[in-house]
């Protein structure tokens, strides 16, 4: 494994994290396609392939995923990076440190080693929410601060309102089907020493290669997605082509390559997800190797002209179907 150092905090991460976004969430097929000794056995199978950054949240399952991550880490805690996140409901001030508390029981640990605000709260000043922040790490309940799904402005304000910690980390999603983040994030990210941390590394999974027009996903989360659409699936299917080549070249996964592109860049970790070991297995081996300059070229070349067809008839999930 390879790690990076963290924002400026002097904690090195592993560069292929753990998303666990699926855990405990019937949605992603909980209680179908997997369960809790699945849950367990991924994350000792990533601890012991040295992965020591694993992110979770608090609205995840409803803390099913903390308190699943808290079990499985109870005896390896030294060996884990542990990252959650406060839900944008609870970014009051009083509210973020009850949430920290709730999160420190589920996961069993006395300190929280990343502590994110999930997603910005138009109606609830940063001020607050990082006063908040502020207070968990001198009283020794959180290390380091981080945002997720933040603009540079937001980034900036949230910053601006801490008075003596930094924001460390902002977790968006990135990949080679969006990569919106290049225009203005990551330059800033890369000139401030800001971890940026790639969630959906993979597309939901669109970039394994294993899905096609014709054969979407059975969970409902992306049968709803319009990335999953017959046409897209096309669209990005160019993509794929690309990366099969030099997967098959390199005797690599296409996954792999994927993940590689993106770890490519020193300050961005990625979190795919994974409900089996040997998913965890894979994802490990986007470490160790290069794409060389001609392959960087090429894959970037056909990434940047994907365009998503944008469709009126698909709906976006409202906040409230994630909240509890």
């Amino acid at each position: 494994m390879e790690y990076i150092e963290l924002g400026k905090t002097g904690f090195k991460v592993s560069v292929i994290g753990l998303g666990t976004w699926q855990i405990g969430t019937k949605l992603w097929g909980w209680g179908t396609d997997y369960d809790e000794s699945d849950a367990i056995a991924v994350i000792h199978q990533a601890i012991d392939l040295g992965i020591n950054f694993i992110d979770t949240a608090e609205i995840y399952g409803g803390g099913k995923s903390e308190e699943i991550i808290g079990k499985a880490i109870a005896e390896r805690r030294d060996e884990v990076f542990l990252a959650t996140k406060v839900w944008v409901t609870n970014l009051s001030y009083n509210k973020v440190i009850k949430a920290a508390e709730r999160s420190l029981r589920r996961l069993r640990v006395d300190v929280i080693d990343l502590y994110q605000v999930h997603w910005p709260n138009p109606f609830v000043p940063i001020e607050r929410t990082m006063r908040a922040m502020e207070r968990l790490v001198k009283e020794g309940k959180v290390r380091c601060i981080g945002v997720s799904n933040f603009s540079v402005n937001q980034l900036k304000r949230a910053q601006e309102a801490l008075s003596s910690e930094e924001v460390v980390s902002n977790q968006v999603e990135y990949n080679l089907l969006n990569r919106k983040i290049e225009k203005d994030l990551l330059p800033y990210a890369r000139r401030e020493k800001i971890t940026i941390i790639a969630y959906s590394p993979l597309a939901k999974g669109i970039l394994t290669g294993k899905y096609a027009p014709g054969n979407v996903p059975r969970d409902i989360l992306r049968r709803i997605d319009i990335l999953f659409s017959s046409e897209n699936l096309k669209r990005a299917n160019k993509v794929l082509e690309v990366l099969h080549e030099i997967a098959e070249r390199r005797g690599k996964a296409v996954s792999q390559v994927a993940l590689n592109w993106l770890i490519k860049e020193p300050t961005i970790i990625a979190i795919p997800g994974a409900k089996k070991p040997t998913h965890v297995k894979i994802n490990v081996g986007a470490v160790g190797w290069k794409l060389t300059e001609e392959e960087v070229k090429r894959i970037d070349e056909v990434s940047s002209s994907f365009k998503p067809e944008r469709l009126k008839s698909y709906l976006s999930i409202p906040f409230r179907l994630f909240r509890f």
